[in-house]
């Protein structure tokens, strides 16, 4: 089957988002964001850009009624997490998945709840041994590369880690399965916030539309719910548009 326009995919992502089916609106979305960005048509990227914002924030608003459970850490090294078994005692709910020194279980995790179809999210998160304790290193995009789990004083842990990691202490952490609500709501958010912050920040500081853009984007990968980020792409995507050959 061939795959739809840019115009089609647009028509789907806003009639599933009436629907309410936010999760098919999400991806009818970022299917017209990639073919729009393929085809640098700033005029639709800044059409879709909010609809898709508010897929997304409803999105996190669903995932915020399930089940938050902040403290899925693994053990040791032989304890690797098994992705498919959190994912059916949590499918619905705001979830930290730490691995011992990897940050592959989150990942699996995250991949089985797209697949499904699921309201559930993780932070990306590992697990490091220190002194008596243990440090939760939450990690803001997919495909860097962590130190080896070794007993090692927190300062080397620290200036092994990528750029704009989030270490806590595992006592920082509320233990347990909680409901979600509004309380636990806004705890999480922060969370995120925090992660997308020096991210946000670098995009407000760039001057060149595009590279805001993709600014903004790597944004989004790490906080797939930052509204900020999805306005800024609106409003640079339009100011392309406006600047382009032949726009009136």
């Amino acid at each position: 089957m061939a795959e739809p326009s840019l115009e089609e995919l647009c028509e789907i992502g806003q009639q599933r988002l009436t629907d309410t089916h936010y999760l098919e609106a999400e991806a009818a979305l970022v299917r017209a964001e990639r073919q729009a960005l393929a085809g640098r048509d700033w005029e639709a990227l800044s059409r879709l850009y909010l609809p898709l914002q508010e897929a997304r924030r409803q999105r996190r608003q669903r995932c915020g009624e399930g089940v938050v459970r902040l403290d899925l850490l693994a053990e040791g090294l032989t304890d690797p997490l098994d992705a498919r078994r959190l994912i059916e005692q949590y499918p619905h709910g705001q979830l930290l998945v730490a691995g011992w020194g990897s940050i592959e279980p989150a990942v699996r995790v995250r991949a089985l709840a797209a697949e499904r179809g699921l309201y559930v999210e993780t932070f990306l998160a590992a697990v490091y041994p220190f002194g008596s304790g243990r440090a939760v290193v939450i990690v803001p995009l997919e495909g860097v590369r962590l130190p080896p789990p070794d007993p090692q004083p927190i300062e080397h842990l620290l200036a092994q880690l990528p750029p704009h990691c989030r270490v806590l202490s595992e006592n920082e952490l509320r233990r347990g399965e909680r409901p979600g609500t509004y309380h636990t709501y806004g705890e999480v958010m922060a969370m995120w916030e925090r992660l997308h912050a020096p991210y946000l920040a670098a995009a407000e500081m760039e001057a060149d539309l595009v590279r805001k853009i993709e600014s903004c984007r790597r944004t989004i990968r790490a906080d797939y719910a930052c509204e900020l980020a999805h306005q800024k792409l609106s409003a640079a995507s339009r100011e392309l548009a406006r600047r382009s050959p032949g726009t009136p």
